[in-house]
């Protein structure tokens, strides 16, 4: 006995029950957080539509017995009365039910939206909260893509028996009773007949979550897809190019192959339910003849047989209905096990460590520093070592691959070198707490955010504990020459910069370069970083740019990342990489007389110009 009891301990049933339990708890108490008070609403709403069933089934009892009794003994009056006050009862019923209905109808479609509005900003909220390692990783991306994919669906799945447990279960109560007053044995066959339903929906369940497992990494791609064709930022290229046919094939074909495998496990799982409730229907119909054979050997009324035979195929009805639901729970309990997933992915710790000074005494040291990508196969950095003063300006130069962002990337401390050590002032840039080190730092990438806000928005998004203020948004306008374009725009600092909006304008890619210099600048940063900030400007706007930006910045360090070297020469410091290796650093002047690897790419670009 004691074996056999350890064996069903042990047996998938119980995990599956388990599995059951943890997520819809798990739901509940996500709900009972999010709104204590629409939760109870729906529980009472539902209880109580549930509990009226048996209720509704005694008034259609009354109504066939009051018009049997009154064929039978010839006394209309009384059975007319009957039939009122049955009906009457009845309609009151019926308008309880509609008016409960319709409360689980607002509440639980305003807890759907709400739950996966919270999800989705969760989400959004955590990748940011992850190291950049992490958060870039394919298997990040991936499980954080299955977990998007599924949120709409999972959310609302997840919403339902919230919603339907509590009628459905105060509904199998109700019908239980009629059939308990006629034969209780009756709801063993009920049950019985139901369990096959469970095993295959949790198989399904697993069916359909690894299929969206294999398919996570191509509706990634998928998205990407739709993005091309549909947003405004690619429509001329796209009209120019006129690829979009082949962009839209792909992804046709990307969703029909996972149309066909869903098609696939749905037609697999709907035979086999058929072939499942085939006897549960056979046993439905032979209950229900027997029932009015009763009733017409006169052993049962026919309000009884009906009131029983109807609370039989309700209560089939409603061990459905709950073993779906209960499906649906399972499958979102490995929803809530990917989520959870990704939401127990280790965090950033940006608050552990000291302050940065307020002025540095000691610039930025590289110390024979080595790194590498997880995935690439070989060092990006190779034994990289330079000093900047604390009021030195250095431009990084070198081809396609040199490992000049991945230098920046280090610099913000978004990867942590392998080999080799980096200071600021002395220590180590570990020894600092992340948001202070990324406070003091101000940086412009190449793929700078372009947001469809005011511009007063865009410049002070570059520093958002500041308190903004007019004189400091134009200050940094100024300091980038946009001041009198901003000042021709209908709404000025308020005007937003998108045409896709209404009264707002597209800037031109130097104009949004120059935007997003002001952001950086309106942050009173030690060190800036331009990687590449001013690809889309010309050579004569670029060096205006560069000079306004070091005569702003002239006690900061600054990096500059640039192909240009009219510009690049401007710099106290110049850093050459190659392949990795630094293999000159200096002065324009100095370098130049060295006659080495800068000279040379100094020279093929000037002989361009001429």
């Amino acid at each position: 006995m004691k074996a056999y009891l350890l064996m069903f301990k042990n047996s998938k049933t119980i995990t599956n029950l388990q599995e059951f339990f943890v997520t819809y708890l798990s739901t509940v108490k996500i709900v009972w957080d999010m709104d204590k008070a629409v939760l109870i609403k729906v529980t009472l709403a539902n209880a109580i539509n549930g509990a009226l069933v048996y209720p509704s089934l005694l008034v259609s009892k009354a109504l066939i017995d009051s018009v049997i009794g009154a064929i039978t003994t010839h006394d209309v009056a009384s059975g007319v009365r009957m039939m009122i006050v049955a009906a009457a009862v009845g309609l009151v019923i019926d308008r309880i039910q509609q008016i409960l209905g319709e409360i689980d109808g607002i509440y639980s479609d305003y807890i759907s939206h709400v739950l996966s509005e919270k999800i989705q900003v969760t989400l959004s909220r955590k990748i940011n909260l992850l190291p950049v390692s992490i958060a870039e990783s394919p298997e990040t991306r991936n499980l954080q893509q299955k977990v998007m994919d599924n949120t709409g669906r999972s959310v609302w799945s997840l919403i339902v028996p919230i919603s339907t447990f509590p009628e459905i279960v105060f509904t199998i109560i109700a019908t239980a009773i009629p059939i308990f007053s006629f034969q209780p044995l009756i709801i063993i066959p009920c049950i019985v007949l139901a369990l096959p339903n469970i095993i295959i929906g949790v198989s399904a369940s697993k069916e359909w979550h690894a299929l969206s497992t294999e398919f996570s990494p191509k509706w990634r791609i998928w998205t990407a897809l739709e993005d091309f064709a549909i947003k405004g930022r690619y429509l001329y290229e796209n009209k120019i190019l006129g690829h979009v046919e082949i962009l839209l094939n792909r992804r046709v074909k990307m969703a029909n192959e996972n149309f066909e495998e869903r098609k696939t496990i749905s037609s697999k799982y709907a035979k086999k339910r058929q072939i499942t409730q085939l006897p549960m229907a056979l046993f439905q119909t032979g209950t229900r003849l027997y029932l009015y054979y009763l009733a017409i050997i006169q052993v049962l009324t026919l309000g009884t047989a009906q009131i029983t035979s109807s609370a039989i195929e309700r209560f089939i009805g409603n061990i459905g209905r709950l073993i779906r639901q209960a499906n649906e729970v399972f499958q979102n309990y490995l929803f809530i096990t990917d989520y959870k997933r990704f939401m127990a992915l280790p965090e950033e710790d940006q608050t552990i460590g000291i302050n940065i000074p307020e002025s540095l005494n000691d610039g930025i040291e590289f110390h024979d520093v080595w790194f590498k990508y997880d995935h690439s196969p070989g060092w990006i950095l190779k034994g990289v070592s330079f000093k900047v003063s604390p009021k030195d300006n250095i431009a990084i130069v070198g081809e396609n691959g040199a490992g000049k962002t991945t230098l920046i990337k280090l610099i913000c401390r978004f990867y942590e070198p392998q080999k080799g050590e980096i200071f600021l002032n002395g220590r180590n840039i570990k020894d600092y707490s992340i948001k202070a080190y990324r406070h003091s730092i101000s940086a412009l990438f190449q793929d700078f955010a372009q947001y469809p806000f005011s511009v007063e928005d865009n410049i002070h998004f570059g520093d958002i504990a500041k308190k903004k203020t007019k004189f400091g948004i134009k200050k940094a306008a100024k300091l980038t020459g946009i001041d009198s374009f901003v000042n021709s725009l209908p709404l000025r600092y308020k005007n937003p910069l998108d045409k896709e909006f209404a009264g707002g304008v597209e800037p031109s890619k130097g104009l949004w370069q120059r935007v997003a210099l002001s952001r950086i600048l309106y942050r009173d940063a030690q060190i800036l970083i331009l990687d590449e900030p001013t690809s889309n400007v010309d050579p004569e706007s670029e060096e205006q740019i560069f000079a306004d930006v070091l005569r702003v910045a002239k006690d900061k360090i600054v990096f500059l990342v640039s192909h240009r070297f009219s510009t690049v020469r401007k710099a106290d410091k110049i850093l050459v990489l190659e392949k990795g290796l630094v293999v000159e650093y200096g002065s324009h002047e100095v370098l130049m007389k060295k006659a080495g690897r800068y000279k040379e790419l100094f020279s093929i670009q000037a002989q361009s110009y001429q």
